[in-house]
């Protein structure tokens, strides 16, 4: 019975090393590109702008700093943090994209706990390459999460361009690190899970004629 305590204990500090192994930073290249975008803004003199954007910022990076030390965090603070950075990214972008994040009440007053960041790589895709590749005028993005008695359920859905046009302008940009990025996400979800019922669903959304009209990531993790 003990030796069975044992490998218990050590399986599950396996699975935190792997989880640790394993958990995404935010993006150098959204880092960078948003110090430039400050810098911008003061070298044109907005610098209500430059205040607001720099503020926004720095509480960014100090929730993922703070976050980052640990295995989980409550859900509510990481889409606290996960909010925040889709609002730099619209001010970055100067509006070009519109976005609503719903949060169950019980997720809101609950105890629900999550790796950091984990949907993040999702949101940051549908952002730069469903939405941005996107011609005309109409993008959004919506992020909805709810939970049951033992899982947190997100739904990410962009109308962009979808998985197909969105894959042609990654190659042509050359952009592996997003490829990267989201499987780290999907074998830290999957990790997480334990290969129990949870799941990572991503599918695309076709309009009337069957014309790719954006993408759908869901996401079931287990929390007991």
């Amino acid at each position: 019975q003990q030796a069975k305590i044992e490998m218990l204990s050590i399986n599950e500090k396996l699975i935190a090393a792997k989880l640790e192994a394993l958990r995404s930073q935010m993006n150098p290249h959204f880092i960078f590109n948003c110090i430039n975008s400050i810098d911008n803004l003061i070298q044109n003199n907005e610098k209500e702008k430059a205040t607001l954007y720099l503020a926004k910022f720095a509480r960014l990076i100090r929730s993922v700093l703070e976050t980052s030390k640990s295995d989980v965090i409550p859900c509510w603070q990481d889409m606290e943090t996960l909010k925040l950075y889709v609002e730099l990214e619209a001010f970055r972008w100067d509006q070009q994209f519109r976005y609503e994040i719903n949060m169950a009440d019980n997720i809101i007053n609950g105890d629900y706990k999550v790796p950091p960041l984990l949907i993040q790589p999702f949101v940051e895709n549908a952002i730069h390459h469903g939405l941005l590749n996107k011609i005309d005028s109409d993008k959004k993005l919506t992020i909805d999460i709810t939970a049951g008695d033992n899982y947190i359920y997100y739904c990410i859905t962009d109308n962009g361009v979808g998985r197909a046009k969105a894959g042609v302008y990654k190659e042509l940009n050359k952009s592996s690190h997003q490829s990267m990025g989201m499987q780290i996400t999907i074998d830290r979800i999957n990790l997480f899970n334990q290969n129990k019922n949870g799941f990572v669903k991503i599918t695309d959304i076709v309009n009337a004629l069957n014309e790719p009209a954006g993408t759908k990531v869901e996401v079931k993790l287990i929390i007991n």
